[in-house]
């Protein structure tokens, strides 16, 4: 019979979050997977009661961060993991497996690497954690699943480089010769076009980067001590090449999706307010919350730095219609130092998969086989 047992999760740094355990009550405890994403709640996600209907046990965590991505700090979503590994331990089961599904790519993959090989000694900004001093009990083996190389990586290929001036945040500031969706600009891209458009995402970020640099030391200095950041938009964010042009906007079966989020990308880019009903796309992130998760320049979090450290049994799942691209997915797998390493392609299967309840279960049975092929059962 499969159960769900809820609890709350208290991390080293005093944080609290909420965790459902899913698992069959009949079956004995040996091996749990877990999984979290930087920002959402994943208690109920739609892998954890497949899983469990193979006999494993499936942990599902909300963070400390679920429904605030604006102050989102990536460095304490590892304490945050490490408390879920340690409550799998406390519940019985010997095993526990990551699965990096989506944003939690960086953090299965960061934990793993920071619990073997501790470098993160505080956010970029200086403050706590420090992760060399934290109690991270290393896992058993690690599933990657539609994950991308990292916050930081994702948002600069969604940028819109059209947005200018010095803040590389002004809507005001335009560059029609930059932006994907002005009809000078055609589907298919060139090749000039695209080494133009990616070199001007970078230069945006770190355009940002450096404002928010400039932003927190004035705030810090305005001599107001209850004021330490503040929230700011992060204008026009799904305009990744790969929505339009014509050689990767459909998948396999030829049925075209447009962002990761199901939406018509012009319309998400410019949007100025509210979509999918009432749950926002709009981008909105804090001065340090932007230098933690975001900024190529000062970000601790690279999946493909972290990955070469997960010596661990790796499994790497890719759905082919994944609309944020899916050439991260094979880059991941290759960084993987596991010998036995093993990719999976699911044919069709969309970034969230919303919908795909036979290949929802087609990637439960992959995942399951895979454990038990490498002793994770």
């Amino acid at each position: 019979m499969i159960i769900q047992e809820p609890a709350t999760l208290t991390t080293q740094d005093g944080a609290s979050f909420p965790a459902t355990l899913h698992h069959d009550a009949d079956k004995p405890r040996r091996t749990a997977f877990v999984m979290m994403h930087p920002s959402s709640d994943w208690q109920q996600q739609f892998l954890l009661g497949l899983l469990a209907a193979h006999g494993f046990g499936a942990l599902g965590c909300a963070n400390r961060y679920a429904g605030r991505e604006a102050e989102l700090l990536l460095e304490h979503t590892l304490l945050d993991w490490a408390a879920c590994v340690d409550h799998l331990h406390a519940m019985g089961y010997s095993k526990v497996v990551g699965i990096g599904y989506s944003g939690g790519g960086e953090i299965a993959t960061g934990y793993q690497s920071e619990s073997v090989m501790p470098t993160i000694k505080g956010t970029c900004m200086g403050d706590p954690p420090d992760l060399t001093c934290a109690r991270l009990t290393p896992m058993d083996g690690i599933v990657m699943f539609n994950a991308h190389a990292g916050r930081p990586h994702s948002v600069t290929l969604a940028l819109d480089p059209s947005v200018g001036g010095e803040s590389g945040n002004d809507p005001l500031k335009y560059d029609a010769s930059l932006d994907m969706f002005n009809p000078r600009n055609v589907a298919p891209f060139s090749e000039e076009f695209r080494a133009l458009y990616r070199a001007a995402q970078v230069e945006r970020n770190h355009k940002i980067t450096r404002w928010c640099q400039g932003m927190l030391k004035s705030i810090r200095s305005a001599g107001n001590p209850l004021m330490t950041d503040f929230p700011f938009i992060v204008h026009r964010t799904d305009a990744n090449l790969h929505f339009l042009d014509a050689p990767a906007k459909a998948d396999a079966a030829g049925k075209k999706e447009s962002t990761r989020w199901g939406l018509d990308a012009r319309t998400a880019n410019y949007t100025p307010g509210p979509l999918r009903g009432n749950s926002t796309r709009l981008m909105i992130v804090t001065h340090a919350s932007w230098l933690s998760q975001r900024s190529l320049a000062t970000s601790q979090f690279d999946v493909m730095r972290f990955m070469p450290q997960c010596r661990v049994p790796t499994l790497v799942v890719w759905g082919t219609a994944d609309a944020a691209g899916s050439a991260q997915s094979r880059k991941i797998f290759d960084l993987s130092p596991d010998p036995g390493k093993t990719f999976v392609a699911v044919e069709g299967a969309t970034h969230f998969m919303r919908g795909q309840t036979e290949l929802q279960a087609a990637v439960a049975d992959h995942i399951c086989a895979w454990a038990r092929e490498r002793g994770l059962d």
